[in-house]
């Protein structure tokens, strides 16, 4: 209320002093109205954020005196109380005379309405400058002079002794592309029964084996190298077991893969897998040698494509090799023509055909892991299947228990021989279709590295 009596009372005084201002503001500054909107401009301006460069009005600030609070301004009384003189420095005369500045001329005839108002309507002017000035809403003059402190370089010596600089050659570090990780564990099993059990059976030991190695080496744009080494060797004993350790698990394999970097999922690749055993097999429960280390030595090569999938538990590989090339190695004789059907004086076999892998790592939950492996390869007379899988069921850090089971096909080898009058192998030997399986359960130590 107290505004807008002030801005009704600053009008009026402005329409009863119109001919005094005339004198002094230019045409555009003479009615009322001017004032107005001069500051309704300055709000549009200050709303808008218009730039310096505008041609529209900026925002006055003198305009506030008379739309804010009624104040008693010094400055006023001063320009009333004085007389223009054109030698006076302006801080000691604020009667501005004769000028053609806009902003001069609008505050002088603020002033002049402002000296008015305070003689007719003295009662709507509550507060002072003096009590503005501490209270800090009016911006002070700086009077003390600004000293530049000193800068820290200024502080230094002109001149900096010399000192010598070994020359340093520097360090180029390669990003290591490799990784590298691995697996070891020692499982074992115990059965003990007294003589007299009322069920019978006998005594039994095992133990289980097992070590995995890998160095894969990518260079994350498209070549990827990987490397894996496997070994298992598992015992079992009984009290009349012949021989007394007959092995129930007993692989070396060594498998290299390189992929070639083709589109999306997909690598070229080629593969070379190395498997043998480290220790001998027996058929039945006799002591007749049916198989021992590089006896056989398989050694596959393949050239095709792989696709690769991996999810947030789930990472496999599936391979598609049209061309595949495998040698059957067996270096004693007596295992080369008895269990694989050499002939005499052969020790190997060569063999090509299509093949097809695919192996993945499924994280079932946080402490059971499955790991597969699917193998084919066939000649297009004979054919060979491999699939194993591989339960990892992790206690605590060091205990696991672990699940194979390993189904197989194959009937490459050659069963009930039969020779011809010299005593060598004819070309028709009877084959057999053989499907073995296999499965252990274990309990033990493991530790990943």
């Amino acid at each position: 209320m107290r505004h807008s009596s002030l801005l009704i009372i600053s009008l009026l005084a402005l329409s009863s002093g119109s001919m005094t201002v005339a004198r002094t503001l230019p045409s555009k500054l003479n009615a009322p109205d001017s004032i107005i909107q001069n500051y309704s401009d300055s709000l549009s301006a200050l709303l808008q954020r218009q730039s310096s460069t505008s041609t529209q009005s900026q925002p006055n600030p003198f305009l506030f005196r008379l739309m804010g609070p009624g104040t008693l301004f010094t400055s006023a009384l001063a320009q009333q109380m004085s007389q223009p003189s054109s030698t006076a420095a302006p801080s000691s005369l604020p009667s501005l005379g004769t000028t053609t500045d806009h902003q001069l001329l609008l505050s002088e005839a603020s002033n002049t309405q402002l000296s008015k108002a305070y003689a007719h309507y003295p009662q709507l002017f509550t507060t002072t400058q003096a009590e503005l000035d501490e209270s800090g809403g009016i911006r002070a003059e700086v009077t003390k002079p600004i000293v530049e402190e000193q800068k820290l370089a200024e502080k230094i010596a002109e001149e900096l002794p010399d000192v010598e600089v070994e020359a340093v050659e520097p360090e180029v570090k390669r990003p290591n592309f490799w990784a590298f990780k691995g697996n070891g564990g020692l499982q074992f099993t115990q059965t003990y029964l007294s003589k007299n059990w009322y069920k019978g059976g006998l005594n039994s030991y095992a133990m289980l084996a097992l070590l995995n190695i890998e160095a894969n080496f990518d260079n994350k744009r498209k070549v990827q190298l990987n490397n894996k080494f496997e070994a298992r060797l598992g015992f079992q004993t009984t009290e009349n077991s012949v021989p007394k350790f007959r092995p129930t698990d007993n692989l070396l394999r060594f498998t290299s893969n390189l992929g070639i970097k083709a589109i999306g999922n997909w690598n070229y690749a080629a593969q070379l897998q190395l498997q043998s055993q480290p220790y001998r097999g027996y058929k039945g429960n006799t002591t007749h040698v049916n198989s021992t280390f590089l006896s056989p030595l398989y050694v596959r090569s393949s050239i095709g494509m792989d696709y690769n999938i991996q999810k947030k538990r789930f990472k496999g590989t599936l391979k598609l090799a049209p061309l595949s090339y495998v040698i059957t190695y067996v270096k004693v004789d007596s295992i080369a023509q008895q269990a694989f059907g050499f002939n005499p004086g052969h020790n190997a076999r060569h063999t090509w055909g299509p093949n097809i892998q695919f192996t993945f790592d499924y994280q079932i939950t946080k402490d059971i892991k499955w790991s597969s492996r699917f193998y084919w390869f066939s000649n297009f007379k004979s054919t060979l299947i491999e699939n194993e899988h591989t339960f990892n069921f992790t206690i605590n850090k060091y205990l696991s228990a672990k699940l194979f089971l390993y189904p197989r096909y194959d009937d490459t080898r050659y069963y009930n021989l039969k020779k011809d009058e010299a005593g060598n192998l004819t070309e028709d030997s009877a084959r057999e279709t053989h499907w073995m399986f296999q499965e252990f359960l274990s309990l033990g130590i493991n530790y990943d590295f």
